[in-house]
């Protein structure tokens, strides 16, 4: 099967994959272990079966019980679905980021979509699936087998879910920033063809450009994940050990499963 970011499946909404992602120290993702989607509720059964073929083995779907309710996943028979909301929060972003953090991130200035990206980073509630989907993770450790994690639009909370799951396999953050900003493709209607073949292209500015010029997503909002998470923790590896439970062996263990 030949590898391509974008998954060619008819009534996908914003769904593609992660692998192929460098990380600091010269590895990458694998392929056919990670896909990030949006509404997973129109797919055909082409589409269905096509999943089934690429050992699709969890659907972890982030999204509220009333979304799920209207609009419910469709996948294969051999899947595993499972529920993470990541709303509501338990508590308000000031009690969650304390005087000293909420000082220096200025959290009342932020605007509503950086306090809801900072409050998935920090609440309690959205933090504890966020545990429970690592979990998933590295329970996924057979070959050719991919667990595909969701929301609504496949941009805010997939958008969160996505930036820690590469910061802990320890993906360039320029890698992370891409993978982030590629929703803009899709919100710009392009096919999942015409997305492969921006993808490829030599001209690295052409696609800068095209990532930018829609902004369902924008880089400063990308800036809010990584700029809570070293203000409330100093690192993203003691975020992971002090607001997932996450130590350094289950880290590597992680990134055994999904680097080559």
């Amino acid at each position: 099967m030949q590898h391509q970011r974008m998954l060619p499946l008819a009534r996908g909404v914003n769904i593609r994959e992660m692998g192929g992602y460098p990380t600091v120290d010269g590895r990458t993702t694998r392929w056919q272990k990670l896909i990030r989607s949006g509404n997973m509720g129109q797919l055909t059964p082409k589409d269905l079966d096509f999943l089934a073929e690429y050992g699709l083995r969890y659907d972890i779907d982030l999204r509220s019980e009333s979304e799920t309710w209207f609009y419910q996943d469709r996948y294969p028979v051999q899947t595993k679905y499972i529920n993470l909301s990541l709303y509501p929060f338990e508590r308000t972003l000031f009690e969650n980021l304390g005087v000293v953090a909420g000082h220096q991130l200025r959290y009342g200035e932020l605007d509503i979509v950086d306090q809801t990206y900072a409050q998935m980073m920090t609440d309690p509630h959205p933090r504890a699936q966020f545990r429970q989907m690592f979990d998933y993770l590295l329970e996924n450790d057979q070959p050719d087998q991919s667990v595909l994690f969701h929301c609504a639009a496949g941009k805010d909370r997939t958008g969160a879910a996505a930036f820690l799951i590469l910061s802990a396999l320890g993906v360039k953050e320029e890698a992370i920033l891409q993978d982030y900003l590629l929703t803009n493709l899709v919100f710009q209607n392009k096919t999942p063809e015409e997305i492969n073949g921006l993808l490829t292209t030599s001209d690295a500015d052409a696609l800068a450009n095209e990532l930018n010029s829609y902004l369902a997503v924008s880089e400063r909002g990308f800036k809010t994940f990584r700029q809570v998470c070293e203000t409330v923790a100093g690192s993203m590896e003691q975020y992971f050990a002090r607001y997932l439970d996450l130590d350094h062996e289950q880290l590597t263990r992680l990134q055994d499963i999904y680097l080559e």
